[in-house]
């Protein structure tokens, strides 16, 4: 079993979509720092009021998390995921595993776990590459921070996918989970941010693992285990909650 799943990530990892996704998310770390390096007046002015701080690197923070990792992760798991299990009944090889030693449930986790590792390498190398490239292009720029925190939002980038996949699950058309996915990641991603906006809503809208995802933002000066480890725990759980709906979605296809 281990084997077959690292044969499928390894499957997935070389398909074209992968590699667009990694190519859009490369272009986003080039892009950002240039967008970054003149920035409107009025979005400091914005930013300094949320986060009572106008540095660049809280600046640059804001802008990687919620211009270009969240808008990431609100497409890039429906791309990756959507289609989980959906393309193999459609193309009739699904009756063909369907007569194998493995059930239906156990393969969509296979298939989605396969998502998710990759949802997981993209943003990881990302991260890397960001490591390596932004120090030059971004004054005051704390690897360490930027390590820490977008550890955090990976758990929330492998929960969107998990989400993807479960969706697709349940709805069986791959037209139309792609659309539902992208409408649930969409309002999750849109909505993340709100609470630092309006704090009185804050408690109400950790509810939302997106925000789970970007609550570093709160807390860049003093990042450490108690501000990363319970979001991070909570997101785990939910994504395997996530998949686990996903497997009973799918099982009515055995029937």
């Amino acid at each position: 079993m281990i084997r077959l799943q690292w044969l499928d990530y390894l499957a997935t990892l070389r398909e074209r979509k992968t590699w667009l996704c990694g190519a859009m998310l490369l272009y986003a770390v080039l892009a950002i720092p240039a967008m970054l390096a003149r920035p409107p007046a009025h979005v400091q002015d914005a930013i300094a009021m949320w986060f009572g701080d106008d540095r660049p690197f809280v600046i640059f923070m804001f802008v990687w998390i919620d211009l270009a990792m969240n808008k990431a992760i609100a497409f890039l798991p429906v791309v990756l995921a959507s289609g989980v299990v959906l393309r193999e009944r459609d193309v009739g090889v699904l009756s063909i595993l369907a007569a194998k030693p493995l059930s239906m449930p156990r393969y969509f986790a296979l298939r989605a776990i396969s998502a998710c590792g990759v949802m997981a390498t993209l943003h990881v190398g990302t991260q890397l590459l960001g490591l390596l490239y932004f120090p030059s292009r971004v004054p005051g720029f704390r690897p360490g921070t930027f390590l820490a925190a977008m550890t955090l939002h990976l758990f929330g980038a492998v929960f969107a996918t998990g989400l993807s996949a479960a969706i697709a699950a349940w709805v069986k058309h791959r037209g139309a989970s792609a659309l539902i996915g992208l409408t649930v990641l969409g309002l999750l991603v849109g909505m993340s941010l709100v609470g630092f906006y309006q704090p009185a809503w804050r408690p109400a809208l950790l509810v939302n693992p997106i925000a789970l995802g970007a609550l570093s933002l709160g807390s860049l000066d003093h990042l450490g285990p108690a501000e990363l480890a319970p979001p991070m725990f909570a997101l785990a759980l939910l994504s395997i909650a996530a998949i686990g709906v996903g497997a009973a979605g799918v099982r009515r296809m055995e029937a």
